[in-house]
């Protein structure tokens, strides 16, 4: 396989993964998300050994170079929007999460005073 198929291939896994991910978020499943975020990081860490391979291939060919590396720059604007969305649904999430932390905790400040307040009534007991 020629590094332009390789790059190609691991920005297709890396997209694969991306959609995975996203899905995992909306599923609140945070083990399957965890395993996609690592496994595109691995992906991270290849892509620019595998750019400058194939970028280097392409010199060396009798191909249209910028034409492959608009190919590439449309793959990679693709990746990004898909991880800013990623990143904009945990936000949100963490938002709402935060926000009824928020709502629990002054619920539970108020059943402490009311169990204050009965505990002051003779017996426990509304007068």
């Amino acid at each position: 396989m020629n590094a332009e198929s390789e790059l190609f291939r691991a920005y297709r896994e890396w997209r694969r993964l991306a959609l995975a991910e996203a899905k995992a978020i909306q599923a609140r499943n945070w083990s399957l998300f965890s395993d996609c975020h690592r496994a595109i990081r691995d992906f991270q860490s290849l892509v620019p050994g595998l750019t400058r391979a194939a970028r280097a291939e392409w010199q060396r060919s009798d191909c249209r170079v910028e034409e492959k590396e608009k190919n590439l720059q449309v793959l990679v604007a693709g990746l990004m929007d898909l991880t800013r969305q990623n990143h904009t649904q945990l936000r949100e999430m963490l938002a709402q999460a935060r926000a009824q932390r928020a709502q629990l905790a002054m619920a539970r400040r108020n059943l402490q005073q009311l169990r204050r307040t009965y505990a002051q009534v003779p017996g426990g007991r509304c007068a």
